[in-house]
Formats: structure tokens, C-alpha cells, sequence
């Protein structure tokens, strides 16, 4: 049996808001089951990085992650703006942006779906080596970031912290895949 896509029957935009949409599509699966109400978030494709310093450590931010009302400490990221098409370019900005830092050399190590079954989004991973403190930071005005620096080794170690975020573990996948294959770039201890 081969699985093939379903059949977009119908589509409604239910919300349509800046860098965020959500959609209800009707749809026919291949063996002709009708799927009535399917409900897609639509989302803007996001860049997380992976900072680490000539020191080996990885840059953080400590912030409340309003969804699931918890303050958590978490890598840097965002959405590029409407002109920006090069990852690279927006993972470096927002490194900026959100902690002051800036990199020496971006390195892509990955691109997943944060959840396909719900989002239509993709997500990139960069490593940015060599990273350095540069500027203050320039938060957006729901942003309030305490910025960290943290050992590799210890921050490799995220299952053990008090609050997780899936896709940083995932972050964490990509970078440790990386360094397998390019041993001369993993981080000092």
C-alpha cells in the first residue's frame, strides 16, 4: 500500500494575524474517507541557533514562555523579516538582537518540521562559532531575556533541566551530529 497525500476539498482561512494563520481544510483521503474539519496552523518559518564562544560555552536566554506559562532557559531564535530570505543572516540577527552576541562563522546543521501534523512551517538549525559579545541587546517589546553563557558540556545535559523545549533538544541533535562528523569544531571543556 502506498500512502498518498489527501485531496484539499475545501479550505477556510479562520485567522489570518502577522506571522501566524490558521486555516480549517476539508480533504479526501485516497480510500475516499472524508475528513470534515482539519485544522492547519499556519506559521512562518523559524531559525534557532546554537551560539557556543571560543570558550566552549553555549549562549542562553532565561525567559517566560507565556503558552505554557513557565520560565524557561532556551536557546535564541525567530521569524525572518519579509525582506530577509538567508537563515544564516536571520539566525545571526536575532543572536544579536536577543543577547548582544554575534558569531564568527554560521554553520547549517539542520531543517525539520516542528510538528507536521498541525503546522506547515519548517524550522533551521545553525551553529554560530566563535561567538562574542558585541552590543547591548535590542529586544522586541514582549521580549524580556536574561542572557547566560553555560558549558557545552553542561547545557548537552538538557534532559536534567527543570523545564525542556522539544525543539532546543532537537537543536542540540543537529549540533551533536555535526560535531561527530567535524570533531575539531566541538567545543572545549
Amino acid at each position: 500500500m502506498t500512502i498518498k497525500p489527501w485531496t484539499i476539498l475545501s479550505s477556510k482561512q479562520v485567522l489570518r494575524d502577522g506571522f501566524m494563520g490558521l486555516r480549517t481544510d476539508r480533504c479526501q483521503r485516497e480510500d475516499g474517507h472524508i475528513v470534515e474539519a482539519y485544522h492547519v496552523t499556519e506559521l512562518t518559518d523559524w531559525v534557532t541557533v546554537i551560539p557556543v564562544t571560543a570558550a566552549g560555552n553555549v549562549v542562553l536566554g532565561r525567559e517566560y514562555r507565556h503558552a505554557a506559562q513557565v520560565v524557561m532557559v532556551g536557546l535564541p531564535g525567530g521569524v525572518s523579516d519579509p525582506h530577509e530570505k538567508n537563515w544564516a543572516d536571520v539566525g545571526a540577527r536575532e543572536l544579536r538582537e536577543e543577547t548582544g552576541y554575534v558569531p564568527s562563522e554560521m554553520v547549517w546543521v539542520g531543517t525539520c518540521y516542528p510538528n507536521p501534523a498541525t503546522q506547515n512551517n519548517k524550522m533551521h538549525f545553525y551553529l554560530a562559532l566563535g561567538c562574542t559579545q558585541d552590543a547591548g541587546q535590542e529586544l522586541d517589546p514582549n521580549e524580556d531575556i536574561e542572557v547566560l553563557e553555560m558549558p557545552y558540556r553542561e547545557f548537552l545535559d538538557y534532559g536534567q533541566m527543570d523545564v525542556q523545549h522539544a525543539l532546543h533538544a532537537a537543536g542540540l541533535f543537529y549540533a551533536e551530529r555535526h560535531f561527530l562528523k567535524h570533531p575539531h569544531l566541538r567545543p572545549k571543556e
